[in-house]
């Protein structure tokens, strides 16, 4: 496809959803936060380690969907081809990180 609005469009519509996501999993991540204080001490290790996951779930998905952005911004306003291909590097790490953690 040669015009690009529609790859505007799909663009503001994937980066709303993951947005929203972003969102979600932040809020998960403080309830369990505040909760991690409430639990019984001989089951605290497990409940910090799985905040310590969401934790990092969390900043790899917002390290990628900025990186998403970056990437996009570059296509439309051509930028270094260099830029472009870090930031792709940067993107797929960060999903691979997510699935990484996920799978845990």
């Amino acid at each position: 496809m040669r015009d690009f609005r529609v790859w505007w469009v799909l663009f503001v519509f994937f980066a709303g959803l993951s947005v929203l996501v972003v969102q979600r999993r932040y809020q998960r991540w403080r309830r369990a936060n505040r909760l991690r204080h409430e639990v019984d001490p001989r089951e605290r290790a497990e409940v910090d380690r799985r905040v310590r996951l969401e934790g990092w779930r969390l900043v790899l998905m917002t390290v990628s969907l900025v990186a998403m952005s970056g990437v996009v911004v570059t296509v439309f306003w051509p930028g270094p081809t260099a830029l472009l291909e870090i930031l792709r590097l940067v993107a797929l790490l960060g999903v691979v990180g997510v699935l990484l953690l996920s799978v845990r």
